[in-house]
């Protein structure tokens, strides 16, 4: 499982690997990310209890003595029967999971198995928000098992510490059933790695179009190997098929999921996908979260955005996403399509893949914000590569009538640079540094009738000279901005052009508050965004040589004085 990050300290990103580093408080969402509790209901007779960090009773022990429904299960002991024992006990314990309605505050603690319930284990939860269901294994280091897919029902609901082999977590109507406010925390799934028969996912949430499912939480699991990645294999050799095995995907009728914190990779299809290309408008879901994940050398995609509105994928770690010949699903990081709608790409880590992010299929409003995107080439079997819209190496990719933006972002060794054919645009105070490939273009707009503001870019190359296409960029330098090749772990060096030199983007903060209901004003290491003036590219940074010295990973750098501003007419 994945390490809590809860203060972002250092947040390290090189050629091979991501960092981590190690929990000393609780958790914290990154910011600008909406609050579950702030939708978790109210109590009039107690605390309503956190669906992140809220504590369970410490074991049955506790929960039994509390006077709470609590049911002990363990099939590995010679005393588990279910004959005559309702609830059972560490000294008669239950030897299946009770399929059943449970009432308010009940404690169901899982040991051994695996449990497979038949192949599916359904269950009804009755919480309330200051007594919710807990179904949940003692530690994270005494897990309970489960073999068959767990299908979730009802209200108020916290599972965690369960070890899923091979099998899926349903948040799903079954026999017209409605889930709201239910969570599925600390826990592992792990496959295979066998290719799937059909499209799947291991955790589904899917709603209803007379009741839509809502407020469902999914935090700091680990889920991988399911479908077939492809990872190991040749991607010359063309014998990836797509096969759509997804870690986490919210389909439809649903609003306000969180996925948070958790670690999904080696899967056939995404890590996340939200929606489907054939999905009415009606049944759209709404205000999905993806933060704080670490997505990693799948088939297809990291995230994958279909016919869904408002959602946010900020703060994640999105690398290894190879093209696979003859499949043309694979080796993006972020793809928005299928017409979504107020999608906000912020403050994420997408590096050593295909493609970066893209938006197409008139996609409207995708706003592309705060963003290192690093190490982007297309792969060395295609042979046919000529740098041309539709090829793979993009950091940066609009097209097919959408609308949107790319502003503050750094990319760094890359093919292509940000790139738009149809649609309106705003390039705005990003630092393009070192295109890998003479064929391609830093700055690429289709036609000259598009309606595109390119204004506040610094654009860099050791190696190749400058290329851009109908771009007639206001304010842009074409000279080294003076940062480290490494820039998510070292400031800006003080005289550098991009430090306070960036254009004003309230306006785009002002239209995120609009959707998501909470202010954006940190950047990518959660450093102030106006501190000395706005800077150019993702890290609002000020240099200190003091900080520098003390081995705590900078940009994390506390501000010093008297650092020229570059006056670039910011009226």
């Amino acid at each position: 499982m994945r390490v809590l990050n809860c203060l972002n300290i250092i947040k390290m990103m090189s050629f091979i690997f991501v960092s981590t580093s190690f929990t000393v408080c609780a958790y914290e969402l990154p910011n600008g990310v909406p609050n579950p509790i702030d939708n978790w209901g109210t109590s009039e007779t107690g605390e309503v209890v956190n669906p992140i960090s809220g504590e369970a009773p410490e074991s049955w022990e506790v929960a039994n003595e509390s006077g709470l429904p609590a049911y002990y299960i363990d099939s590995s002991s010679s005393n588990a029967t279910n004959s005559n024992n309702t609830y059972g006990s560490p000294d008669k314990p239950r030897s299946t999971i009770p399929e059943i309605t449970y009432e308010a505050g009940s404690y169901i603690e899982i040991h051994g198995g695996p449990y497979n319930g038949g192949g599916q284990i359904i269950f009804n939860a009755n919480g309330a928000p200051e007594k919710p269901i807990w179904i949940r294994g003692l530690s994270s280091s005494e897990l309970g098992n489960i073999s068959g897919e767990m299908i979730v029902k009802g209200q108020y609901i916290i599972l965690e510490n369960l070890n899923f082999i091979k099998q899926k977590l349903g948040f799903r109507s079954n026999n017209s059933s409605y889930v709201h406010h239910a969570t599925i925390r600390n826990s592992f799934f792990e496959g295979t790695g066998e290719v799937a028969n059909s499209s799947s996912a291991v955790i589904a949430v899917e709603g209803r179009k007379d009741q839509r499912f809502h407020d469902i939480i999914i935090y700091n699991n680990t889920i991988h190997s399911y479908g077939k990645s492809f990872i190991d294999s040749d991607p010359s050799l063309g014998e990836s098929v797509e096969n759509d095995y997804h870690g986490v995907k919210v389909t439809k009728n649903a609003d306000r999921i969180w996925v948070v914190n958790n670690e999904i990779y080696n899967l056939g299809g995404d890590s996340v996908q939200i929606g489907n290309a054939t999905v009415n408008d009606g049944e759209r879901s709404q205000g999905v979260y993806i933060a704080d994940n670490d997505f990693y050398e799948n088939l297809e995609n990291g995230v994958d955005i279909k016919a869904a509105d408002d959602t946010l994928i900020i703060n994640n770690r999105i690398w290894g996403f190879v093209r696979h010949k003859n499949n043309s699903s694979t080796g993006g990081g972020v793809i928005i399509h299928s017409k979504a709608s107020n999608t906000w790409v912020v403050n994420n880590e997408v590096f050593n893949s295909a493609g970066g992010i893209a938006a197409t299929d008139s996609s409207l409003n995708t706003w592309v914000i705060g963003n290192v995107i690093k190490n982007i080439q297309h792969p060395e079997w295609d042979t046919d590569w000529a740098g041309g819209l539709y090829d793979s190496g993009s950091a940066i990719h609009f097209r097919g009538g959408s609308s949107g933006g790319a502003i503050n972002n750094t990319i760094i060794n890359y093919d292509k640079g940000i790139e738009a054919a149809s649609g309106e645009y705003v390039f705005l105070n990003n630092i393009l540094f070192n295109r890998n490939n003479e064929a391609g273009n830093d700055l690429f707009v289709e036609s000259t009738s598009n309606d595109v503001l390119v204004k506040n870019n610094l654009v860099f190359s050791e190696s190749n000279s400058l290329k851009e296409n109908n771009v007639n960029c206001l304010l842009c330098l074409y000279q080294n901005p003076g940062f480290s090749d490494l820039l998510v772990d070292e400031a800006l060096s003080s005289d550098s052009a991009a430090i306070a030199s960036g254009y004003d983007i309230q306006s785009y903060l002002d239209a995120y508050e609009d959707v998501f209901g909470t202010t954006l004003n940190k950047d990518i290491s959660n450093n102030s965004r106006f501190v000395g003036g706005i800077d150019v590219g993702a890290v609002e940074n000020k240099f200190s040589s003091e900080i520098k010295d003390t081995g705590v990973g900078l940009p994390n750098a506390a501000e010093i004085l008297n650092i020229k501003v570059i006056n670039t007419n910011n009226e």
